[in-house]
């Protein structure tokens, strides 16, 4: 496994009220050092790399809701390959009620899930790569989003009135999130010490999950042919 890129961003306030709902700030996110310069990405830029991404729709499904942990990691992938400048990261936004640290708390109240108004109800979590440049931090997500967004445009955008949820950003190198009883282990510092496959080095998972969503059981040189693509876009 690569060492980690070290990553040093402002984040704003811990807490953060929306109308449609309230997240915080992961304390246990990476938020390692890098040098200023190496994030001097300009928002032109990052919207450049928004519309490049957007514009492989033909291979990447933007419209499936089930399958952003996948997705995320590819399109993660085809940043990382074509513009090595951007600092990259992943971001988690994690339901509140199915985080580990809050189980007693979420007992007995009702459990709101994330949604995306347009397609997509009651997900547990939803994950999408982010840029880091000099002045703020861009969540690129054609799956809910028109263009690149901020955090707080992005997460606020996500939760339910009533709602409230968990902030976590990343390294890009990490897949999916710890978890216990299909709880999100929200207070674990280092995720690599969970003892869980976390990671998809190879792209090998995200590829295949990507491929059976949005195929199917179809012919066998459809998903071939799928997979040939999806590979070259990351490899």
């Amino acid at each position: 496994m690569k060492k980690l890129v070290v990553m040093m961003f402002w984040i704003g306030s811990v807490c953060i009220a929306q109308e449609s709902g309230i997240y915080k700030y992961s304390a246990l996110s990476d938020t390692l050092t890098h040098t200023l310069g190496k994030a001097n990405m300009s928002n032109s830029n990052v919207d450049s790399i928004y519309r490049f991404i957007e514009s492989q729709s033909h291979i990447l499904d933007f419209e499936d809701c089930n399958t952003c942990k996948s997705r995320a990691h590819i399109v993660a992938g085809i940043i990382q390959k074509n513009f090595p400048d951007a600092v990259l990261g992943k971001i988690w936004l994690v339901a509140d009620c199915r985080r580990l640290s809050e189980f007693d708390e979420f007992k007995y109240k009702p459990h709101i899930l994330l949604e995306h108004k347009k397609f997509c109800r009651n997900w547990v979590y939803h994950v999408a790569p982010v840029i880091i440049t000099a002045t703020d931090t861009f969540v690129i997500d054609p799956a809910t989003q028109k263009a690149p967004v901020t955090i707080r445009s992005w997460a606020s955008m996500l939760i339910p009135i009533g709602g409230s949820a968990l902030v976590v950003l990343k390294h890009s190198e990490y897949y999916i999130y710890p978890e216990k009883s299909e709880l999100f282990e929200d207070e674990l510092a280092d995720w690599n010490s969970s003892g869980q496959n976390i990671h998809d080095a190879d792209y090998s998972r995200s590829i295949d999950e990507m491929t059976r969503a949005k195929l199917g059981l179809v012919e066998p040189w459809k998903m071939k042919n799928l997979k040939k693509d999806l590979e070259e876009m990351v490899r």
